[in-house]
Parts: structure tokens; C-alpha cells; sequence
């Protein structure tokens, strides 16, 4: 599908089914997963194009009972293509359902993956990280500085994909699958994430031991011996702790105040 330039309409349209695919997250289901979105986001074009009120109830129920699940943000991607999709469909009548069907089940599988290793893996520690600096000291410029580039940064990046998904359909994806770039990306947007991982862990998870046994008239830290060993490598212990139990299904809640209780207890008795 070539690219195209865009009426006063379509962008008008554009907007409104943007506005809808927000929503994907809000009324997803474990039975259709963003399927509601997917519905919102297509319904201004299904409605402009398509001739008849048959023809228009076929085409919401068709997205409403086919199962999608993808990144949020890549979602405006897909949503964009079969927009575009539905209106050579509703103007035309040369495109089969079956076809917009596979587009969406073929895409959201690579874009979720893209989407997970940069926006969780990369975007948000990266974002985070900076954030986290900022509200050292207490400052309310930290938590804005997250909330503008991660939260609006966001939802104006899944507007340029769906627009760009609309003008440029299937080929934009194509091109970069058939080139190799894809796991390129999510390889690379994995492993920067796991580097701001590590560096948020240096910095900001600190455990100081203040037990200094006396051995034979010498006073021996604790801190010291395990800073020889390997630099913030307690803090390194907690963060493997930390993610084991989580892995196990354990509550992040009762993790956090698990530790508060523990740190507590280990200051009170004069080890931390």
C-alpha cells in the first residue's frame, strides 16, 4: 500500500480513531485481549467508508471477536495499517477480511517483541534512571520529568506509529523484517536496558554493614572485606533476592514492606 497525503478528513478521522486506541489497555480481556481498542480505533473509518449498516456491523464485530495482543504503543502501528485497510475495503470492495485478519495476527507477535525490548527494556529504565537522579534530594522534578517523557512521550509516540502505520500500510514493517532489523533492534534495545539496570542498581540500592567485630585487638569492617571482594556486591545479593521471589509469584507489596521490616530490625540490632 503506497504512502499517501493526507486529507483535512483523514486526519480528522486519524485523530478520533487515535483517541479510541487509547482505550486498548482499559477494556482489554483475557478472551480478546485488545480487541475493544481495536474496535474504537477502526470505528471512524468503518463508519466514513463502508455503504451500509450490515456492511458496517460485519466489520465491528469482525475486530471485536479477534483476539490481539501486543505492546500498547505498537498497537497504534497495526491499528493505523487497518485503517487504512478498511477504507480500500469500504471504498472499493477489492480487499478480502481474511487479509486484514492476517495482517493483524502477523504483526502483533514481532511488534510486541519490539515494543517490550524498548519501551520496558530500554525507554522507561533509561527514563526512570534520570528520574530517579532528579528525586534524590526530595525534588518534584523527578516524578514530572517521568510522567512527560515516559508518560506523554508514550502516547505522542503511538500516535506518529498510527498515523505512519496508516499512510505507509504494510510496508514500513515488511522492509525492516525482510532487512533483519528487527531482532536487531530487540537485541540491542535488550541489552542497553540491562546496562541501565545494572547502573540504577549501583547507584541507588546501597547496603552499608556497620557490624565491626574486634579480632584480636583489631577492629575488622565487614563493609570493607565484602568491598574487596566485589563493590556493591550486597547490593547486587538483594536485587538476585528480590527477583527470585518475585519470580516466584510473590506479592511486590509484601516485598517492600518486607524489606522495610528487615532493615529495621538489622539497624536495631546494630548490623546495618
Amino acid at each position: 500500500m503506497p504512502k499517501m497525503t493526507l486529507s483535512a478528513e483523514e486526519k480528522k478521522l486519524l485523530r478520533k480513531g487515535y483517541i479510541g486506541s487509547l482505550s486498548c489497555m482499559r477494556t482489554t480481556s483475557s478472551i480478546t485481549g485488545m480487541a475493544r481498542g481495536m474496535v474504537l480505533a477502526t470505528d471512524p473509518f468503518i463508519e466514513r467508508y463502508y455503504q451500509t449498516q450490515d456492511e458496517k456491523n460485519e466489520a465491528i464485530l469482525r475486530h471485536a471477536s479477534e483476539f490481539l495482543n501486543t505492546h500498547q504503543a505498537m498497537m497504534g502501528l497495526i491499528a493505523g495499517i487497518v485503517c487504512a485497510m478498511e477504507k480500500e475495503r469500504g471504498e472499493k470492495g477489492n480487499l478480502d477480511t481474511g487479509v486484514i485478519t492476517g495482517i493483524k495476527a502477523s504483526l502483533m507477535g514481532p511488534l510486541a517483541g519490539i515494543g517490550d525490548s524498548f519501551f520496558f527494556n530500554c525507554y522507561r529504565v533509561i527514563i526512570a534512571g534520570i528520574a530517579i537522579g532528579l528525586s534524590a534530594n526530595g525534588s518534584l522534578l523527578g516524578p514530572l520529568f517521568f510522567l512527560v517523557f515516559y508518560g506523554f512521550g508514550l502516547l505522542a509516540i503511538k500516535y506518529v506509529l498510527f498515523v505512519e502505520g496508516y499512510k505507509n500500510g504494510v510496508t514500513l514493517v515488511e522492509k525492516a523484517s525482510d532487512e533483519g532489523i528487527i531482532p536487531m533492534i530487540m537485541e540491542a534495545c535488550g541489552a542497553l536496558g540491562a546496562i541501565m539496570v545494572g547502573a540504577l542498581i549501583s547507584t541507588n540500592v546501597k547496603i552499608t554493614l556497620a557490624i565491626a567485630p574486634v579480632i584480636n585487638g583489631a577492629t575488622v569492617s565487614l563493609q570493607e572485606i565484602f568491598d574487596m571482594v566485589m563493590p556493591g556486591i550486597l547490593s547486587l545479593m538483594l536485587w538476585w533476592f528480590c527477583l527470585k521471589v518475585l519470580k516466584k509469584g510473590f506479592s511486590p507489596i509484601k516485598l517492600i514492606f518486607s524489606i522495610m521490616g528487615g532493615c529495621l530490625l538489622l539497624a536495631f540490632l546494630g548490623i546495618l
